[in-house]
């Protein structure tokens, strides 16, 4: 069964590695009618692809529609995941050639959580019975989290392909690979990696940044230290010592949502208070904090880099302001609105109106010159028009902080340089624990690539350095009891020095692995760029 996984690295272009692939199968008369899964904010970008760059019709269809969808002779079918969920298996079984799955690692919790997502169970059936003469998953990011990311996704190409799965049972699985508990996975055994690797790589196709040869634009990332209020200060001294108390999936959601913004947090804990995690006395006085302030210092910190960059550039900057939080990105647009700019918005709910953004922030000149978008928009979208991006809040995996930059940063942009700042609360455990960290990982990023590299960036790998980010950075937090709310004289900064050897510990690590081993089997046949046929030439072997 002609079956892969391409996995190139964010920004390589997997959309057009996919589209070349389809037109050389068409080329050759194996493939007339081909289904694309992809996110609901991706379809129309599919659908301007084919057709502008390879004369592929495609239709973008949502909802009941699917079950009837059908292109003429050739052509292709776009569709959300949540329309394929519902409605995938009433499709007859041979209408379409080819089944396309766009971000694939949404399908990775197909094992290893309980219960099973639907979306995860329905593409398993259908890959199982074997409906489509050709599949292609793509995704940058094939492991986020645990070793069973890449577990489940070997598993669907198993199926796909009418084998076995070569790691065997979940339970061989665990007893053979994983080192810690079987519901983290996260270590590796050491001395199954070679078995682990040679099974990946035998159904991953990648090819790395640094092995494309290719002129991207180079990425310039800074800390832009804002310093807190005295109602900021508040309100670490106001969770610093309740949240001792709570289990770890608690304790992130409210440090994630305190470096957020003030409203996050106060959202956050009214809910946690609604489900009785955190006591109402403690979401109270956070309300009473956070209701009287007209700003923060992280939106007075926006305020400056806005002023910069009207100063420097004013007739052609455009910039990207990520956040993960919904009431955060209200807050923003509502204050970069005040300041007079047009903004846009995109998120997971905003259907058509994410299209109208995009179209009016690649206009020359631009309608718009400031999108701020929630984390639906660090998937698979083109914004390479733009030349800043800004972490209002930065994400505890650094999967997703790679999937922001790679918005920008990727082939086809027009600048020489893409500037990444990464807003923090100078003097907090935000900067010293957080941002050191993850703007570590961002300058690093070059490294990574291989499996090996994947599985250390997103906190997978062998013995106790496997800990996760986002686990290691609540670690260092609450060790630290939140730090001082005040900013720390050089000498006092008691988290630097666990930190620093943290991360001169993995890295020095992972930099004499890579050097004592050769290039992955799958770089070895590419040079600067793949051969038009090499991908489809695989897909039929």
């Amino acid at each position: 069964m002609p079956v892969t996984l391409l996995a190139d690295d964010v920004g390589l272009g997997k959309t057009i590695s996919a589209g070349l692939v389809a037109s050389e199968l068409i080329a050759r008369n194996r493939v007339a009618k081909i289904l694309i899964v992809a996110p609901k904010l991706l379809g129309p970008q599919w659908k301007d692809e084919l057709e502008a760059k390879f004369d592929i019709p495609g239709e973008v269809v949502t909802g009941s529609k699917l079950a009837s969808a059908e292109p003429d002779e050739v052509g292709a079918v776009i569709t959300t995941y949540h329309s394929a969920r519902a409605h995938l298996d009433k499709i007859p079984d041979d209408r379409f050639d080819m089944l396309v799955l766009d971000e694939a690692h949404k399908l990775r919790n197909l094992y290893g959580v309980d219960p099973t997502p639907q979306v995860a169970k329905v593409f398993h059936r259908t890959l199982q019975q074997r409906r489509f003469r050709y599949v292609l998953m793509l995704t940058a990011t094939p492991i986020q989290n645990r070793l069973w990311d890449l577990y489940s996704l070997v598993d669907l190409l198993t199926v796909a392909r009418g084998h076995e799965n070569p790691f065997g049972s979940e339970g061989m699985f665990a007893r053979r690979f994983i080192a810690d508990k079987r519901e983290t996975a996260r270590i590796l055994k050491p001395d199954a990696r070679e078995d682990f690797r040679k099974i990946v790589y035998g159904y991953m196709s990648r090819v790395r940044r640094g092995d494309a040869n290719l002129d991207f634009p180079e990425r310039k990332i800074q800390l832009h230290k804002v310093a807190p209020s005295s109602e900021e200060l508040a309100l670490i001294k106001a969770i610093a010592k309740p949240i001792q108390k709570l289990n770890r999936l608690a304790q992130i959601s409210i440090l994630q949502a305190l470096t957020s913004s003030p409203h996050a947090l106060m959202v956050q804990l009214q809910t946690m208070a609604r489900n009785g995690t955190v006591p109402m006395e403690l979401a109270a006085t956070v309300q009473a904090i956070v209701t009287p302030m007209r700003t923060s210092a992280k939106l007075e910190g926006l305020r400056q880099l806005v002023s910069m960059l009207q100063q420097q550039n004013p007739t052609s900057w455009r910039m990207v302001v990520f956040t993960g939080r919904r009431e955060t990105q209200t807050t923003i647009q509502a204050f970069l609105e005040e300041l007079g700019l047009k903004v846009g918005i995109i998120n997971g709910s905003s259907g058509q109106r994410n299209q109208d953004t995009i179209a009016r922030f690649r206009g020359n000149p631009p309608e718009i010159r400031a999108i701020v978008s929630t984390e639906a928009g660090s998937e698979g979208v083109n914004l390479q028009i733009a030349n800043v991006l800004i972490n209002f809040d930065l994400p505890w995996n650094p999967m997703i902080v790679e999937q922001r930059i790679g918005r920008v940063q990727r082939l086809g942009s027009q600048h020489k340089n893409v500037v990444i700042y990464n807003v923090m609360l100078a003097g907090t455990f935000e900067e010293y624990i957080v941002g050191r960290l993850m703007t570590k990982l961002q300058m690093a990023t070059d490294a990574i690539g291989d499996i090996e590299s994947l599985l250390e960036a997103s906190g997978v790998g062998d013995g106790e350095e496997g800990t996760g980010f986002d686990e290691k950075i609540r670690e260092l937090v609450v060790a630290a009891s939140m730090l001082p709310r005040r900013p720390l004289k050089k000498k006092t900064r008691i988290s630097t020095p666990p930190l620093e050897l943290w991360m001169a510990t993995n890295m020095s690590a992972h930099k004499r692995r890579r050097s004592k081993r050769p290039n992955p089997p799958w770089n070895s046949n590419h040079s600067s760029a793949r051969p038009l046929s090499t991908l489809a030439a695989r897909l039929q072997t």
